[in-house]
């Protein structure tokens, strides 16, 4: 009994994702799995993601899930716009009052409020063809 009950623990530990902060070295770190959620927390409205999984793209949101392969100049782009995110990031406000990213992989997990308009998202969905 005492011996299952430490292997759930262990389980429960390795399952969850540590925070850290959102650095460019802390984004690597989640990117270089190939298989995480880059994830957009509009304030007040409802949560949409994409994830990336072996070469593709999976688009959540209140809309029906969307999975495609995704292309070198994709990858860049949302590359790009990360670090912009990243880069803009504001430790003085918080996720109670803002609209936020969050960037996980089953490792890793990094919150990013950015001040950038919450619109430039819905251009990246947009450029991405993800929506209309």
């Amino acid at each position: 009994m005492k011996k299952a009950l430490l292997i759930i623990c262990y389980l429960i530990s390795i399952g969850c994702a540590r925070n850290v902060e959102p650095s460019v070295e802390n984004v690597n770190k989640i990117f270089a799995s190939q298989d995480f959620t880059f994830e957009f927390n509009e304030f007040g409205s409802i949560k949409k993601s994409i994830s990336f999984r072996d070469d593709y793209l999976v688009y959540k949101s209140d809309q029906p899930t969307l999975r495609r392969e995704i292309t070198y100049d994709e990858v860049l782009l949302i590359n790009d716009f990360i670090q912009e995110i990243v880069d803009s990031h504001q430790k003085g406000l918080d996720i109670e009052s803002s609209s936020y990213y969050v960037l996980k992989n089953t490792a890793y997990k990094t919150v990013i409020i950015s001040e950038q308009e919450d619109f430039y998202f819905e251009a990246l969905l947009k450029t991405l063809k993800l929506i209309e």
